[in-house]
């Protein structure tokens, strides 16, 4: 590495955020780090709201990679990821924003030359940074390739994942189709080669507005739809990984993806005012799900959706946000390991 190519490449990915953007850039320009370490590169996705104005206003601070027209985020993130000259590449969406200890606390964890994704939590926050209070996972230190096939891994957001570059290139290009799933794709692809580090500590924060698209997913039958389009993209992604690396998933994935899926067509069916479908769907599912413990947690609160998708949606995001409720759950409902 020549002494003008930086340690870490920052790939910030905008589109029409131009409000957000100054925080999001901000927030990496402000890490406590040295400068010459990293860079920071802005990949803007036909923006037409006066993001590239803003991205000029930081001169040779900020590198763009400006797309012609919009192409989407996977394409973003692949123009931007393959302008990078850093042996790491951190991911950070224009609408949130970074601790300052961010890059001096991930890049060291890289030292280790089997870990090739490192994880953080970030802070769910309101359009003003107010924290929405919700759960964070408890992490082991790692997580490999079998974590994931047993379905103990729970991953991060985009903002809070880096990746060894030479890892990262081997997922390469993202599927120009794919935008829900887009950081599961990236961070399941490195599993296969390469080992997790989780630091289980807030070093960002993601906002949760009106604009974002996986915001509120299970309320809107139209996002469930393009949910269940983007799970198979994915699904078709990782039969072939699993091909290619000669692994197969494990139950307890298969089971968790069934009652994942069985949730989702509940819930539309419900939201689409639907509620005799809904039921039979629901007792389509029961033949498989009741066997176990969560299986049968998740069977109960879904007779809840049948009934009502707005109770159950608000009873979901009281469960979510609760950390006592949770742990409630899990004494009550264990899952099997």
């Amino acid at each position: 590495m020549s002494a003008n190519t930086p340690l870490i490449s920052v790939v910030i990915d905008n589109y029409d955020y131009g409000r957000f953007l100054p925080d999001a850039i901000d927030s990496v320009l402000a890490q406590d780090f040295p400068k010459k370490d990293f860079e920071v590169i802005v990949a803007d996705d036909g923006s037409t709201d006066g993001s590239r104005d803003v991205i000029a206003r930081y001169g040779d601070r900020v590198r763009g990679v400006l797309l012609p027209r919009h192409e989407g985020q996977a394409e973003t993130f692949n123009r931007g990821i393959a302008a990078a000259r850093g042996q790491l590449v951190c991911l950070l969406d224009s609408d949130d924003a970074w601790m300052p200890t961010k890059l001096a606390e991930v890049a060291p964890l890289f030292d280790d030359p089997e870990v090739g994704v490192v994880q953080h939590w970030l802070d769910d926050v309101a359009v003003d940074l107010r924290s929405l209070g919700r759960f964070h996972p408890a992490w082991p230190g790692r997580y490999s390739i079998d974590d994931f096939l047993e379905a103990r891994t729970h991953f991060t957001a985009t903002s809070g994942l880096s990746y060894r570059r030479s890892v990262l290139k081997q997922a390469l290009p993202i599927p120009r189709r794919l935008f829900y799933y887009l950081d599961d794709y990236l961070t399941v692809r490195s599993l296969f080669v390469a080992g997790a580090a989780n630091i289980a500590k807030v070093l960002g924060v993601h906002r949760v507005h009106g604009g974002n698209w996986c915001a509120r997913g299970l309320e809107s039958p139209r996002k469930i739809e393009v949910d269940f389009k983007m799970r198979e993209l994915f699904s078709q992604c990782l039969r072939a990984w699993l091909g290619q690396f000669g692994r197969e998933l494990g139950p307890r994935y298969v089971a968790r993806e069934e009652l994942e899926v069985l949730r989702r067509i509940v819930l539309y069916e419900g939201l689409e005012s639907r509620p005799l479908a809904a039921w039979r769907v629901w007792r389509k599912g029961l033949a498989a799900a009741r066997h176990s413990p969560f299986g049968r947690f998740r069977l109960a609160s879904l007779l809840l959706a049948v009934a009502s998708p707005t109770l159950y949606l608000a009873a979901y995001s009281l469960y979510s946000g609760s950390d006592a409720v949770r742990d409630l759950r899990v004494r009550l409902f264990p899952e099997r390991r």
